[in-house]
């Protein structure tokens, strides 16, 4: 856009224009904060962001899940805004911060398992490096639930009724499948659900693509960077 674009658009919408404006300069600032905290890149913490800051502007209502949070990087990202919501959000974070899980034959990538296979029980989080990061993105902690344990057996005793981001960093096909199984119905209309895995796993493009089909999902899968996807559900 040329800088006599630029004006145009400030003369013409000038709130949209500089609330724009201010929100890239939260999400550096943001970016900067959570990356030692994350594997995460950039482009995926600003878009998770910008999903963060849409439920606000939308008011959208309903709960932001994360399955999947390691040292709380992105975590703290969907965190900062939405335990301090006016629409009286809490922030469950889900890991087993035990590291990775068993994989299955849905898992293999290339001629076997084994870079699948050399990621279990890796990539160990720590629940204190989690509550570390929040605090530094400014998180209200009286709305952080964090949950640590196997998905199997954390999420039937989470009571959550309704879901306006769900941030599904799984990897591996039967965590991700369950992610979806468990919650998604809970995702209300205008709500957005994430996939970090999509593009970099097979196991968790096959989980997805699977669950899509059974539910005759027709959602256009947006495209993050060569791994992330998210979608909007209606």
């Amino acid at each position: 856009m040329s800088f006599r674009e630029q004006c145009q658009v400030v003369l013409t919408h000038p709130m949209s224009f500089l609330v724009k404006i201010w929100d890239e300069f939260q999400a550096k600032r943001l970016t900067k904060t959570v990356l030692p905290y994350t594997l995460v890149g950039p482009e995926r913490i600003r878009n998770l962001h910008r999903l963060a800051c849409y439920i606000e502007r939308e008011r959208i209502p309903g709960d932001v899940v994360e399955c999947g949070v390691c040292n709380g990087g992105t975590a703290a990202v969907l965190a900062r805004s939405a335990t301090r919501s006016p629409l009286s959000r809490t922030i469950w974070l889900f890991d087993s911060f035990q590291g990775m899980p068993n994989v299955t034959e849905h898992d293999e990538t290339g001629g076997g398992r084994e870079t699948a296979q050399s990621h279990i029980g890796k990539e160990v989080g720590d629940i204190e490096r989690v509550k570390e990061v929040l605090m530094l993105a400014r998180a209200d902690m009286r709305r952080v639930r964090i949950v640590p344990g196997w998905f199997l057996d954390t999420f039937p005793g989470a009571r959550i009724e309704r879901i306006a981001i769900l941030n599904i960093d799984a990897d591996w096909y039967e965590s991700v499948r369950l992610c979806l199984d468990t919650f998604y119905d809970r995702v209300v209309p205008g709500g957005f659900v994430s996939f970090d895995d999509y593009g970099h796993w097979p196991g968790c493009r096959k989980a997805v693509d699977e669950f899509f089909e059974a539910r005759q999902l027709t959602y256009k899968l947006h495209q993050v960077d060569y791994t992330a996807r998210w979608f909007q559900k209606k």
